[in-house]
């Protein structure tokens, strides 16, 4: 795995600093999940992130707060600063060898007055080595969280289409 040269735009963050969390995933240039969650409980969802569920529609709305701050609570103040030594912050990390579809997980993060707090991202093969595995827990915790919420929606949209004159 090679890591590009970190962005210095990018200034170290603590993990109190985030109110929003934005996560992108992409399957063959396509898009598989995109979720993003903020600390008012705004949240957008498309997709689950399976290459069965390649959905197209995005759902944007309220949820509980505490989901945020349960999804927030898998990061660590280490994981937010930017350097090359430490941290992930500015650094795009691509896997040697990639095997099956490409992928791309981009993970970004924003202060309250909506000022970027710095992102990093993994390209690899959905058949090879991926990202670590605090982060692909991170993202399964993320999507976990708000299925309930993204399955209530997805079924009230589809109930009111079918309902349309």
């Amino acid at each position: 795995m090679t890591g590009s040269p970190p962005d210095h735009s990018t200034s170290a963050k603590m993990v109190a600093d985030i109110y929003t969390i934005s996560i992108t995933l992409d399957v063959n240039a396509q898009r598989a999940l995109f979720l993003m969650l903020s600390a008012d409980g705004s949240i957008n969802r498309q997709g689950s992130g399976t290459f069965r569920d390649m959905a197209h529609d995005l759902f944007i709305g309220i949820t509980d707060p505490a989901i945020f701050y349960s999804v927030r609570s898998h990061l660590t103040d280490d994981m937010l600063q930017a350097g090359e030594q430490s941290g992930l912050l500015g650094h795009t990390f691509q896997f040697h060898n990639q095997r099956g579809a490409p992928c791309k997980l981009e993970i970004r993060f924003f202060c309250k007055d909506g000022a970027s707090a710095g992102s990093f991202a993994f390209l690899y093969g959905a058949e090879s080595e991926g990202p670590p595995r605090f982060l692909t827990n991170l993202v399964r915790m993320a999507v976990h969280e708000t299925e309930p919420w993204y399955q209530q929606f997805r079924t009230g949209v589809e109930s009111a289409e079918k309902h349309r004159p």
